[in-house]
């Protein structure tokens, strides 16, 4: 009986040590504004050396241009964080690196949806990472040349159906 209530209680650690490692990594970056223009920030602290990944998601609520950039500073070694790769939705960064200052960032097309953005690198013991997001939805707006030419449209229906029509001279020829 001892060994079934053991395996009872024992049953939802087990389940949740199920969980992804991803996961326990993952963190909602929120973005602010309206659905046309959202911003957002998103940051990292490393604590121990060696490789690491974090793992970040936002919503986007229509198609259309993200803008994301990432840096990192270091003061000393310990603060050193060398990026090994940084992805969104599986596109990487174009990156540049030197000793101290690291920095990357990339445009995207991106759809309506769950975005990820994976950062992966090296970090010397305590170092951290920072950077920010941008989208412009891509929705249809009409640009001011369609409207003029919708506009020409109506006044041309709308002369047509004012115009008079020519009354008809009927000129006959009568033959003896």
């Amino acid at each position: 009986m001892k060994n079934l209530s053991l395996a009872l209680l024992s049953a939802p650690a087990a389940i949740a040590m199920m969980v992804p490692a991803s996961a326990a990594n993952a963190a909602e970056i929120v973005l602010t504004g309206d659905d046309t223009q959202l911003s957002g920030k998103f940051s990292g602290v490393v604590k121990g050396a060696g490789e690491f990944t974090r793992e970040f998601t936002f919503e986007l609520p229509t198609d259309g241009i993200t803008s994301t950039s990432i840096t990192s500073i270091a003061v000393n070694m310990m603060t050193n964080l060398d990026f090994t790769s940084v992805l969104l939705n599986g596109t990487p960064f174009i990156m540049s690196a030197n000793d101290t200052f690291e920095f990357g960032g990339l445009t995207l097309a991106t759809l309506a949806g769950t975005q990820t953005l994976t950062v992966n690198g090296i970090s010397g013991g305590n170092a951290s990472f920072a950077g920010t997001i941008s989208f412009a939805s891509t929705a249809a707006v009409p640009e001011p040349g369609t409207w003029a030419l919708l506009l020409v449209g109506f006044a041309a229906v709308g002369g047509a159906m004012r115009r008079r029509k020519p009354t008809v001279v009927n000129t006959g020829l009568a033959y003896a």
